[in-house]
């Protein structure tokens, strides 16, 4: 028996490539061809592979195509399993190196002003991941989404919990705010205009926002006259108010700023705070959940108030 394990001195990779391209093609010529060598090198190569064996490998006779001998045959069904082997650890090693794919489903405010600088750091610290940003659905959708899979991670802002869903966690209480242009509670105390007068802006899209909007606006017994105005961005939507266009309900540390230097006015009309969800799909890589914790530890300090779980209606 021929025991090729450990090659000897001078014997390479690419002889035993050649030899067995040689051995499973019958001819010199095409062997040349499907190595893109030329048929001298094919010759040379088998030749030093059986200087290295020490035996012949072939049965040659001019004009007729080589054939395995005896000790062609067995040495050939060593160098296959040779060269199986080392397939396997390519193909390993090429897979190590490929990135891990984590879908994220946000909301255009999330995604800017959080998951945007994170990335850097996740980069960094999980050098496998790959971020593919998807927009935030509705809530049936999203949880739809992540349960099948099809989405990894999904983070969003939501009313109060109702029925258990284990996909969705807690992770804060998100304070809100009417913010309305600086005067105009002076305004409404005299009565020169009404609330239900003025143009409501949200900072959602339609399709996920008028749900919450509408109920938040019967919550607070509000019927307003001008159709309600949504606008998917926060700071656009607080620009539109400081210029006079409406009122808007906010996240509170989004328009702190202006709110201090007086170009926003609160209008006190006792909005219910909202919670910070993430979601983690159970089909998740296993990475998922460091990204995760990265993106939790990323959100405002203020937000942190606990961690429950829950089905929730999602305020992107």
């Amino acid at each position: 028996m021929i025991s090729i394990r450990r090659p000897p001195e001078g014997f390479t990779l690419a002889q035993l490539r050649t030899f067995a391209c040689v051995a499973r093609t019958g001819s010199f010529v095409r062997a040349a061809e499907a190595l893109e060598i030329s048929q001298p090198a094919v010759s040379n190569q088998i030749k030093s592979l059986e200087i290295s064996l020490g035996r012949q490998l072939f049965r040659r006779r001019r004009g007729t195509t080589p054939q395995l001998n005896e000790n062609g045959e067995e040495v050939l069904k060593a160098v296959l399993d040779i060269l199986s082997e080392c397939d396997d650890l390519l193909t390993r090693g090429r897979r190590a190196t490929q990135k891990v794919l984590i879908r994220i489903s946000v909301g255009p405010y999330l995604r800017d002003a959080y998951l945007r600088p994170l990335t850097p750091r996740i980069c960094r610290e999980c050098p496998d991941v790959e971020i593919e940003l998807h927009p935030m659905k509705s809530e049936a959708r999203s949880m739809q989404l992540i349960e099948n899979g099809f989405i990894d991670l999904a983070v969003f802002a939501v009313t109060e919990p109702t029925l258990e869903r284990s996909a969705a966690r807690s992770v804060g209480e998100l304070p809100m705010v009417a913010v309305a242009p600086p005067g105009t509670k002076q305004r409404l105390s005299s009565g020169e205009v009404l609330l239900e007068d003025m143009q409501f802006i949200f900072p959602l899209r339609r399709d996920i926002g008028a749900p919450w909007a509408r109920s938040q606006l019967r919550r607070l017994h509000l019927v307003p006259r001008t159709p309600l105005l949504f606008v998917e961005f926060a700071d656009l939507v607080a620009d539109m108010v400081e210029e006079g266009q409406g009122i808007a309900f906010l996240l509170a540390h989004t328009v702190s700023d202006r709110i201090a230097s007086g170009h926003l006015e609160v209008l006190d009309l006792g909005l219910q705070p909202l919670r910070r969800v993430i979601a983690r799909s159970p089909k998740a890589p296993e990475i998922a959940k460091k990204v995760e914790k990265l993106l939790i530890e990323t959100l405002p300090s203020h937000q942190h108030s606990g961690a429950n779980t829950g089905k929730l209606q999602p305020v992107p």
